[in-house]
């Protein structure tokens, strides 16, 4: 593709920037939100959801650094309404906390415990601390995220 061609699409090098982050963004969430949809039970959800973060990266990780390292400059500018990993994640929680199947907790604040396990984890090996694909730690991972999340649950 040519570069004038690549400007009649995007007014900028920013606006393209933006479109492949909202683009892939929106890919993610409707991810999760399908795997919320055919699981049932925290376990069962927030498993698969930490393999599909583990997939994601392994099969894509230029994507994920993508993500990742360009979330702050990019997230304001889609708005508060727009469905996010987080927010499915937080949904999760919060239906789970109805159920009973855990303790009071804050949605926000286990979304940020259960999606900290992956994507510290994926920062660790993007910057060379870790090495290997992220997919044979995914139920380890999913583990300790649901063990933090019971435990946050316990304190409050």
């Amino acid at each position: 593709m040519s570069q004038g061609a690549l400007y009649r699409h995007y007014a900028s090098k920013e606006a393209l920037a933006l479109a492949l982050f909202e683009g892939a963004y929106r890919r993610i969430t409707a991810g999760l939100a399908g795997l919320r949809a055919n699981r049932r039970g925290l376990a069962a959800r927030i498993s698969a959801m930490t393999a599909y973060f583990c997939a994601l990266y392994d099969r894509d990780p230029a994507l994920f650094r993508y993500l990742l390292l360009n979330q702050h400059e990019f997230l304001p500018a889609l708005g508060g309404g727009v469905a996010s990993p987080a927010w499915v994640v937080e949904a999760t929680i919060a239906d789970a906390v109805a159920a009973g199947e855990i303790g009071p907790v804050e949605p926000a604040a286990g979304a940020a415990i259960v999606m900290g396990a992956v994507l510290q984890t994926a920062t660790f090996h993007l910057y060379g601390r870790l090495s290997g694909p992220l997919q044979p730690r995914a139920a380890a991972l999913a583990a300790a995220a649901l063990a933090a999340l019971r435990a946050l649950a316990d304190l409050l």
